[in-house]
């Protein structure tokens, strides 16, 4: 990752750097003079990337609390929705920048998860691909479990499902 930023640097040429690299090692000297997006902005991307490409340096890397589960996601297939359940992580593995990048376990409620699917569903979704860092510890924050959720999902999805093929 360092030899890609010094090359960018060196051709100067715009760059921004994001996700846990940035947000877990703020004070590394080759992120000086980059445009940086920790995982907790990633929704503003784009915005990065347009002011990083008029010359200014943008630095995001604040922490949210939970960020919104309805974030705009540019979909390569209209089928198939990439469901996020949580964010951050139980562990504190000593090779990961998880962790210290994401925070701690931010589980979405059941409640929400359910009706971003009964919405992406009615818009034509024939697959839900669950996505997390710490799939196994969903809802050890909210007091529930995977499988709960999973038996929550199922439940939202069409009784006949050859009708989703």
């Amino acid at each position: 990752m360092d030899t890609i930023i010094v090359k960018c640097k060196s051709a100067k040429k715009p760059l921004v750097v994001a996700g846990c690299m940035p947000q877990g090692s703020r004070v590394l000297k080759e992120l000086e003079g980059v445009s940086v997006v920790g995982v907790q902005q990633i929704d503003r991307v784009i915005e990065v990337v347009e002011d990083t490409l008029k010359g200014h340096e943008v630095c995001l890397l604040n922490r949210k609390i939970l960020q919104a589960l309805d974030l705009t996601m540019v979909r390569k297939n209209n089928f198939i929705k990439i469901l996020l359940i949580n964010v951050g992580c139980l562990g504190a593995c000593t090779y990961c920048k998880t962790k210290h990048a994401c925070g701690h376990l931010g589980s979405y409620t059941i409640e929400s998860l359910v009706e971003h699917v009964r919405n992406v569903v009615a818009d034509g979704v024939k697959e839900i691909w669950i996505s997390s860092k710490d799939t196994g510890a969903y809802g050890h924050d909210i007091g529930v479990n995977l499988p709960i959720l999973l038996k929550a999902i199922v439940a939202e999805l069409p009784s006949d499902r050859s009708k989703m093929f």
